[in-house]
């Protein structure tokens, strides 16, 4: 599946948001349209502090996930006509933004993510020791 880029906004929290066409054709006429949202978010201090808990240590952050973050999601129709595809796309991509933008716009999106990836992966490596 080739991904192609095909907007770029820059987000009030200083990320960035990339969507890319990611369709391809399943059969004859028909296609899987897909929309795939991307956002870099980097694991440094100023995105840690804006929290306050004084549990977390960003070389722990750092260790546990690394430097940055990939927040992803994927939006599909499948068995969509070859001449509604690119109109089947935008109108996926528009509803994406309408309903989602504010959401990863808002200043706490990024720490609020890092801290919940962080506690995933916490949570996982204790019930893996375990076994």
């Amino acid at each position: 599946m080739e991904e192609v880029l095909i907007k770029t906004i820059d987000l009030e929290n200083g990320l960035e948001l990339k969507l890319y066409d990611a369709s391809r054709k399943l059969a004859g006429d028909r296609w899987l349209v897909s929309l795939i949202a991307r956002i870099e978010i980097p694991t440094n201090e100023l995105l840690l502090k804006k929290d306050g808990s004084p549990l977390l240590n960003i070389d722990e952050v750092r260790k546990a996930l690394g430097e940055k973050l990939l927040f992803e999601q994927k939006r599909e129709k499948i068995f969509i006509d070859e001449k509604e595809k690119d109109e089947v796309l935008k109108e996926i991509q528009d509803f994406f933004l309408s309903s989602s933008l504010s959401y990863f716009s808002h200043s706490d999106f990024p720490q609020k993510y890092v801290l919940k990836k962080f506690n995933e992966k916490i949570k996982r490596d204790s019930w893996c020791k375990n076994i």
